[in-house]
C-alpha cells in the first residue's frame, strides 16, 4: 500500500508541475450553475489525465482538477493569474447584462447600447476608412477575406477610442487568456444587415480582433460552413432548416455558397429543410444534399 501511495502521489506531482508550467493552456470547461459533483464529473468528462479547470461564470465558481493515470481526481489551488483573470470575467459578466457577448452591428460599425456599456465610436470616424465595403451576410464574410478584414479594422478602431467600456475595463486588467472562447471569454457577436452573425475574440498579446472559427450562424440559426467537409457534421446527418423555401435569400445564399464547393443541391419547391450526408464510392466521398418537407 505504500508503494502504490508513492506512486499515486509522484504521478499527482508531476501533473501538478506539468500543469502550472503550462497554466494559460490548461484544458476547461463550463458547467454553469453546477454543484461541485457536477464539476468533478465534467471534469472527468473532459480529459483523461491531467490538469483541467471547470467553470461557472454565473456563480462565480471556478475550480482546478488534476486526474491521475489511474482515473482519480485531485482538487488544486487556482494560480493568482488565473484567479485575477477569472474575477475580471465575472466582473465584466455582471457589467454587461449577465452575458459575455457584445453585440456589434455591421453595417453600421456600432455597439448595442442597450447594456449601457458602450460609446459611440464617432469621435474615431475620420480613421476608418469609411468607403471600404463591408460584408452583408456570413457567406460574403467567409468569402471574400478582404471585406472581413475591414470589419477587424474596424473593431480595432473601436477599441482605441474606447467603444465598449466594460470591455475595455475587463482587457486592460487581465495580461493573458485562460479561459475558452466558447464560454469563458467575452465575444463580439458580429451582425450582419441580412440577420446572419458570427463571432470574433480580441487577441490579448497581438491587440487586435479576430472571428471565431464555426461561429457563422444564418438568418435561421443554420451552422454556416467553414470547408466542404462541415456541410456533413462530424460525420453524422446534417439538417438546415430554410422556412422560407427555395425562393428565399437564406436558400438561395447557401446554394451559391454550396455550389462554389462543387456541391449540387435537390431542393425543390415545397422543400423547407435540407439534409446532407456523405455518399461514397470505391474511388471518392461526395457530400449529397436533398431537400425535405
Amino acid at each position: 500500500m505504500n508503494v502504490l501511495r508513492y506512486f499515486a502521489a509522484a504521478a499527482l506531482a508531476i501533473c501538478a508541475s506539468s500543469v502550472n508550467a503550462q497554466n494559460s493552456e490548461l484544458a476547461n470547461v463550463a458547467c454553469e450553475g453546477c454543484s461541485l459533483q457536477q464539476m468533478e464529473q465534467a471534469a472527468l468528462s473532459e480529459i483523461d489525465v491531467g490538469g483541467v479547470v471547470v467553470f461557472s461564470v454565473s456563480t462565480g465558481d471556478i475550480r482546478k482538477f488534476i486526474i491521475t493515470w489511474d482515473r482519480s481526481l485531485h482538487e488544486a489551488p487556482i494560480d493568482q493569474p488565473l484567479e485575477d483573470y477569472f474575477v475580471a470575467l465575472v466582473r465584466f459578466w455582471h457589467e454587461n447584462g449577465g452575458t459575455l457577448e457584445m453585440n456589434y452591428y455591421v453595417s453600421s460599425s456600432s455597439w448595442d447600447t442597450s447594456a449601457r456599456v458602450a460609446s459611440s465610436t464617432a469621435g474615431r470616424s475620420a480613421s476608418l476608412r469609411s468607403d471600404a465595403p463591408v460584408p452583408t451576410t456570413i457567406y460574403e464574410a467567409l468569402q471574400n477575406p478582404a471585406k472581413m478584414n475591414t470589419v477587424m479594422e474596424r473593431l480595432d478602431a473601436s477599441w482605441a477610442a474606447r467603444g465598449y467600456l466594460a470591455y475595455n475595463t475587463f482587457a486592460n486588467s487581465v495580461v493573458l487568456k485562460f479561459l475558452n472562447a466558447e464560454a469563458g471569454q467575452p465575444v463580439a457577436v458580429l451582425n450582419f444587415s441580412d440577420g446572419s452573425r458570427s463571432k470574433a475574440t480580441y487577441d490579448l498579446n497581438e491587440k487586435t480582433w479576430k472571428p471565431i472559427p464555426g461561429t457563422g450562424r444564418d438568418v435561421h440559426g443554420n451552422s454556416v460552413p467553414e470547408k466542404k467537409e462541415d456541410f456533413v457534421k462530424e460525420g453524422q446527418p446534417t439538417v438546415y432548416e430554410f422556412p422560407g423555401g427555395w425562393a428565399s435569400n437564406a436558400y438561395m445564399d447557401f446554394s451559391r455558397y454550396a455550389f462554389d464547393y462543387g456541391i449540387r443541391l435537390d431542393f425543390r419547391e415545397g422543400d423547407t429543410s435540407m439534409i446532407c450526408t456523405y455518399e461514397s464510392d470505391d474511388i471518392r466521398t461526395e457530400v449529397k444534399c436533398m431537400g425535405i418537407r
